[in-house]
């Protein structure tokens, strides 16, 4: 093992944040099968209390209608607002909400539309993670 081997940075952490169990589960493990950390959430509030427990997270996926009183639009701009840094991908079934975000998050790029493929969510998930890297840091976590 060299020195390099040594100095890998560690897997970047996601947090999957969706109500539909079946989607939240099997999306999460194929990102862990993608060598990434997952944590879970059903609903925003889930969410926001990892995100205030100052946990290490580099994206956010987040489904946009969730129970509760926070939907996944407004966990977008919250942590827009709180945890700059930290990106952020929407998805939805709406097929409104799917072709375009507000103005106010369209830097999180365009929602994913539901229903996807593993391969459309992991090259998400690194252009996602491209944009926060700073140049010449590119890493290879998700390598398939």
């Amino acid at each position: 093992m060299s020195d390099a081997d040594d100095h890998q940075p560690p897997p970047e952490t996601i947090l999957y944040v969706d109500d539909e169990v079946l989607t939240r589960l099997d999306m999460s493990e194929f990102l862990r099968q993608c060598h990434y950390r997952v944590s879970e959430a059903a609903t925003a509030a889930e969410a926001l209390d990892a995100l205030n427990a100052k946990l290490v997270i580099d994206l956010v996926i987040t489904d946009v209608k969730m129970p509760g009183e926070m939907d996944g639009l407004a966990l977008a701009r919250w942590i827009k607002e709180n945890r700059p840094g930290v990106e952020v991908i929407v998805q939805s079934g709406d097929d409104a909400v799917a072709r375009e975000l507000p103005d106010d998050l369209k830097e999180f790029g365009p929602p994913l539309a539901k229903p996807f493929t593993g391969r459309e969510l992991l090259d998400r998930v690194k252009l996602a993670l491209a944009r926060r890297r700073p140049p010449g840091q590119a890493g290879d976590a998700g390598a398939a």
